[in-house]
């Protein structure tokens, strides 16, 4: 019976000891999501050189206009240029020597690792390698065209 007693107490003791330090308890972080990550949101202005490999399908005799690839297999060097930052979201241009200038704009995802963004006629899915590196897949599908492409955006210094 002075077992049971001084077990039943011990039992009781550690129990209340677990509860006092909050090894039992799983009460979320007071600190509001994200904010950790808003201080470390990359800044991407400035101008950036692209080389990408891409194919094309091609659904009329004329290319769409803002189509920068041409013909079933294609590389395409360009430049893009961010103008303006306002925290995760972007504005600029993209330059290539074939198809016309084309404005875009683009987000930085929350994990500060992806980069989106959407021009005339397509998108961009990225992935922020580094300052200085972004990988990226372009896509769009227009009534003239369908294009995929891959590549890099590599920062001018």
């Amino acid at each position: 019976m002075k077992n049971l007693l001084i077990h039943g107490l011990l039992a009781l003791l550690i129990t209340g000891f677990l509860i006092m330090s909050g090894c039992t308890t799983n009460a979320p972080s007071t600190q509001p999501v994200g904010t950790a990550n808003q201080l470390k949101i990359p800044n991407l202005t400035g101008t950036w050189d692209v080389e990408t490999h891409g194919g094309v399908i091609q659904k009329s005799a004329v290319p769409g206009q803002y189509t920068h690839h041409k013909g079933r297999y294609d590389t395409l060097s360009a430049q893009a240029v961010i103008t303006d930052q306002n925290g995760r979201v972007m504005h600029g241009t993209l330059n290539a020597s074939l198809g016309a200038e084309e404005s875009f704009v683009g987000v930085i995802g929350m994990d500060n690792k992806t980069f989106y963004y959407a021009d005339n006629d397509g998108i961009i899915e990225g992935q922020i390698v580094n300052d200085d590196l972004i990988n990226m897949v372009y896509r769009h599908v227009t009534a003239n065209d369908t294009v995929i492409a891959v590549g890099t955006w590599s920062r001018v210094k």
